[in-house]
C-alpha cells in the first residue's frame, strides 16, 4: 500500500481527493481490495459492492444511503455494475483528504462488459446485454483523461497518473492510518458565516420572507442549517421542524447542532430539533417557529408550495447538482411560487468549498463524467427561436455520445426542465435499448428536446391476460400496463405506442410552439413506423391537462393516488397514430367517463376541483340516446336554482346534472372553468360549501350557493 499511503498523503497535503482506479479481472481486483482492507485500519472507510470482497461491504443499492456521511477511503466496485446514482451520491460523501478507489474491469474491454446495473434500463424483453456501452465508453475517456485519477491496471502492475506516467512499483504495502476531525460548531468560510446569520435573521425577523439557500455539494449548507439551529435552541425556546426527501440527508445537520450543544454544556439541545418526512409534517402540522427543509429539490413542487403556505418562517436549502434532485431547476419553477406567495423571498449562494479544497480533481471528475455541471445553450443564443427557423432532429447515439458540446447541451436542457433528473438519466439517455432522441436546433444549439420510449407490442395472449391480472410487470412498458392494469382494458399491451418520457423547451424559447412541433414530428414517425399511439404519463397539473390537450392528446387514465415523485395524480394522454390506436382511445375514454363520478366521490375527492374540471373537460360523453330528466327531477333542480329547495335535499338530481351535462357544457363554452370546477366540487365530489370558500377563493358558504344555483341553472340548459 505504499501508492496509497502516498496518495492520501498527498491528499491531505492539499486538503483535496483523490483517485486510484483498480482495473482487472474480478479475481485481481478482489485480491487487491483485500490488501486494501488489511491495512485500512483507523480510516473511516466505506465499500460498495456486489460481491463479498471484504467483509463490510456495502450493497450496490446501499450507495446513496452515504448522502451526509464524511469518509476517508471510499472503495466502489465497477465489477458488479456501474450505477451512476450510487456513484455520485457516494463520491460525495469523501471529504477532502480522502481517497476514492474505483475498481474495475480492464478499461479496453469495459464498455463491451455486460453490466449488471444496466437491468434498470433494460426494458423488456430485452437483457441487460442489449444495454450499450455508450456512457461507459465515455466514461472511461473521461477517467483516462482527467487530473487527479490514478490507474493499476493488472496487465501493467505499477500505477499510472491520468497523463500515462508510472507513479509506483509496490502499490499494496504499508499503513494507511490517518486522523479525523470533529464537526465544528462555528463557520468555517465567510460564505458559511453569512448562511447562517441568514438562516437565524429568517427565524427571528418578519413572518412570510422565506429563505433560498443555495450551493454545490461541500459547501457546508448542511452544516450551516445545523450550527444555526443550535444557536436558535441555545437562546431560547425556538420550536425548529426539520425536513427532506430523506432522513439519512440531514445527518450532518444533527451532527453540527451536537457540536453547538456541546460547546454550550448543553446536550440536551440536540433532541430539541424534531425531524419528520414532508408528507408527515403535511399530515399533523405541528406547530413550529422555524422549518428548515434541506436538499428542498427532491421534494415535490406541491408539498414544498404547501409548507410555504402553512409555515410563517422557512429555510429552502439545496444542492445546485445533486443526487436528491436538480437544485437549478428547482431554483427556476419555484421562483415563480416564492414570488406569488411570498414575494420578499430572499436568496443566499454558497460557493467557497469547504469539506475539500477548491479546484478539487475528484469533483472535477465526478461533474463531468455524470455532467452534473452540464448547462443548457445561452439564452442570448435562442432569443429568436421559433418554428420556422428551428430545425428538426433524431439524434444518432453513437455520435451524440462522443459530441461533448451536444451532450452537455442537450442533458442540462434536461435538468432545468425536471427537477428530478438524475445521473442514471444520463446513461437511460444514452444506452436504454427503446429510446428515441429528438431535438429542435436553432443555428446549431438545442433549442428543445423530446425523450421517447417504444412500449408495448405484447403478442402473447397469456402475457396479456398476466398484465391485466396484475401478475406480471414486464420492465419499461408503461402506457400499455397503466391501461390494462388499472384502465381494464385488457388488450391495451397488444398495440405499439412510442411514449414522452421528457419534452423540454429552452426558457429562452418557450411559449413559441416547439414543444408542439416536437410532438408533431414524432406522431409523424410514429405513423410511418408502424406505431399505434403517441402518448405520454405524467404528474397531473393544470398547465400540463391544458398543454397535452391543446396538442390533441386525450386523456385515458387518471390515478386514484398520489404519485410518490411528483406529489400528483399521474394522468394518462395519447393520440392515435393508426386506425385501431384511435378505437383504442374512445373504449378508453368511454370507460374514464362512466367511472370519474364514482371516483370523485371516493378516491379523488380531494383532487383540486379545478383540476378536476379540467379532468372532465376532456372527457365529453353525450347523454344516452333519447334520455330526458324525469319531470319530477327537472322540478326538484328548478327549485334548488330558484332558491326553494337546500343544497342537501338536491344533491342526488344535481349529482345527476352534473355528471351528464357538464362535460359537453364544457366543451362548448357554456359554463366558465370557475363554474365547473364549483359544480364538480359540490356535485361530484360531495364537498361541502365551507370547504370551498379557501380553495375557490369565495368569501363563505352564502356566496357558495348562490355560485352554484347560478351554475346549475345554466346546465339545467343544456340538459333534455
Amino acid at each position: 500500500m505504499d501508492r496509497i499511503r502516498s496518495l492520501l498523503a498527498e491528499a491531505r497535503a492539499t486538503n483535496q481527493r483523490r483517485t486510484l482506479i483498480l482495473s482487472g479481472s474480478m479475481d485481481w481486483t478482489a485480491k487487491c481490495a483485500r490488501a486494501l482492507d488489511e491495512r485500512a485500519a483507523g480510516l473511516e472507510a466505506a465499500w460498495i459492492a456486489d460481491r463479498p470482497i471484504v467483509p463490510q461491504v456495502l450493497p450496490m443499492r446501499s450507495a446513496t444511503s452515504l448522502l451526509g456521511r464524511d469518509l476517508e477511503l471510499l472503495v466502489f466496485d465497477a465489477h458488479s455494475g456501474f450505477d451512476p446514482d450510487g456513484f455520485g451520491a457516494a463520491t460525495g460523501a469523501v471529504r477532502g483528504g480522502g481517497l476514492l478507489v474505483l475498481i474495475t474491469p480492464p478499461l479496453d474491454h469495459w464498455p463491451q462488459i455486460p453490466d449488471p446495473q444496466a437491468e434498470r434500463i433494460a426494458v423488456w424483453p430485452h437483457a441487460a446485454e442489449s444495454v450499450g456501452g455508450r456512457f461507459l465508453a465515455r466514461l472511461v475517456r473521461t477517467l483516462r483523461e482527467e487530473d487527479g485519477v490514478f490507474r493499476i491496471d493488472q496487465s501493467d502492475g505499477p500505477a499510472i497518473r491520468g497523463d500515462g506516467r508510472r507513479i509506483g512499483t509496490d502499490p499494496l504495502s504499508g499503513p494507511t492510518e490517518g486522523p479525523r476531525g470533529p464537526a465544528g460548531s462555528q463557520p468555517t468560510t465567510p460564505d458559511q458565516a453569512g448562511a447562517v446569520e441568514a438562516v437565524l435573521k429568517t427565524a427571528r425577523g418578519r413572518a412570510r420572507r422565506p429563505l433560498v439557500m443555495t450551493a454545490h455539494r461541500g459547501r457546508g449548507k448542511s452544516a450551516a442549517l445545523g450550527i444555526a439551529a443550535g444557536r436558535l435552541l441555545r437562546d431560547g425556546e425556538t420550536r425548529i421542524l426539520l425536513t427532506a426527501p430523506r432522513r439519512a440527508s440531514v445527518d450532518s445537520v444533527f451532527v453540527h447542532l451536537e457540536s453547538v450543544s456541546r460547546d454550550a454544556g448543553r446536550p440536551e439541545l440536540g433532541e430539541r430539533l424534531r425531524f419528520l418526512s414532508p408528507d408527515a409534517i403535511l399530515d399533523e402540522r405541528p406547530e413550529a417557529d422555524l422549518l428548515l427543509v434541506d436538499e428542498a429539490a427532491g421534494i415535490p413542487t406541491p408539498l414544498l408550495e404547501a409548507l410555504l403556505a402553512h409555515y410563517g418562517r422557512i429555510v429552502f436549502s439545496t444542492t445546485v447538482h445533486g443526487y436528491e434532485g436538480t437544485g437549478r431547476g428547482f431554483e427556476i419553477r419555484f421562483r415563480a411560487t416564492l414570488d406569488r406567495l411570498t414575494p420578499d423571498w430572499r436568496a443566499i449562494q454558497l460557493n467557497t468549498p469547504i469539506r475539500w479544497a477548491p479546484d478539487d480533481p475528484l469533483e472535477r471528475l465526478t461533474l463531468r463524467a455524470l455532467l452534473l455541471d452540464a448547462a443548457p445553450a445561452p439564452d442570448a443564443e435562442l432569443i429568436s427561436a421559433s418554428p420556422s427557423n428551428c430545425h428538426f432532429e433524431r439524434l444518432d447515439r453513437d455520435t451524440l455520445a462522443s459530441d461533448e458540446a451536444t451532450l452537455g447541451e442537450l442533458f442540462g436542457l434536461l435538468v432545468l426542465a425536471h427537477y428530478q433528473t438524475r445521473p442514471m438519466d444520463l446513461r437511460m439517455l444514452l444506452d436504454g435499448p427503446n429510446v428515441r432522441v429528438l431535438v429542435l436546433r436553432h443555428h446549431g444549439r438545442i433549442a428543445a428536446t423530446l425523450l421517447a420510449a417504444e412500449e408495448g407490442g405484447f403478442e402473447d395472449p397469456a402475457l396479456r391476460e398476466d398484465v391485466f391480472m396484475g401478475r406480471r410487470r414486464p420492465r419499461g412498458h408503461l402506457l400499455p400496463q397503466t391501461l390494462s392494469a388499472h384502465a381494464g382494458l385488457m388488450e391495451a399491451p397488444r398495440y405499439r405506442y412510442l411514449r414522452v418520457i421528457r419534452i423540454a423547451v429552452h426558457p429562452a424559447a418557450t411559449r413559441r410552439g416547439l414543444g408542439r412541433m416536437l410532438l408533431r414530428m414524432l406522431h409523424r414517425q410514429a405513423a410511418s413506423d408502424g406505431f399505434d399511439l403517441v402518448g405520454s404519463s405524467f404528474g397531473a397539473t393544470l398547465d400540463l391537462l391544458r398543454f397535452w390537450n391543446h396538442c390533441g392528446h386525450a386523456t385515458l387514465q387518471f390515478g386514484t393516488s398520489r404519485n410518490a415523485a411528483s406529489g400528483e395524480h399521474a394522468a394518462v394522454v395519447a393520440e392515435a397514430a393508426s386506425g385501431s390506436g384511435d378505437r383504442l382511445i374512445r373504449r378508453a375514454q368511454e370507460r374514464l367517463a362512466a367511472r370519474l363520478p364514482v371516483l370523485l366521490a371516493g378516491p379523488l375527492r380531494r383532487l383540486d376541483p379545478r383540476l378536476a374540471a379540467a379532468l372532465i373537460r376532456t372527457l365529453e360523453r353525450p347523454p344516452p340516446e333519447g334520455f330526458e330528466f324525469p319531470p319530477d327531477t327537472r322540478e326538484e333542480l328548478s327549485g334548488f336554482v330558484s332558491g326553494h329547495r337546500t343544497l342537501e335535499v338536491s344533491l342526488p338530481p344535481l349529482n345527476q346534472l352534473a355528471g351528464r351535462a357538464l362535460p359537453s357544457a364544457l366543451q362548448r363554452g357554456l359554463v366558465t372553468t370557475e363554474e365547473a370546477a364549483l359544480l364538480a366540487a359540490v356535485c361530484l365530489q360531495l364537498r361541502a360549501p365551507q370547504e370551498l370558500t379557501r380553495i375557490l377563493g369565495a368569501s363563505g358558504r352564502n356566496q357558495i350557493l348562490i355560485q352554484l344555483r347560478q351554475a346549475a341553472g345554466r346546465l339545467m340548459e343544456t340538459a333534455p
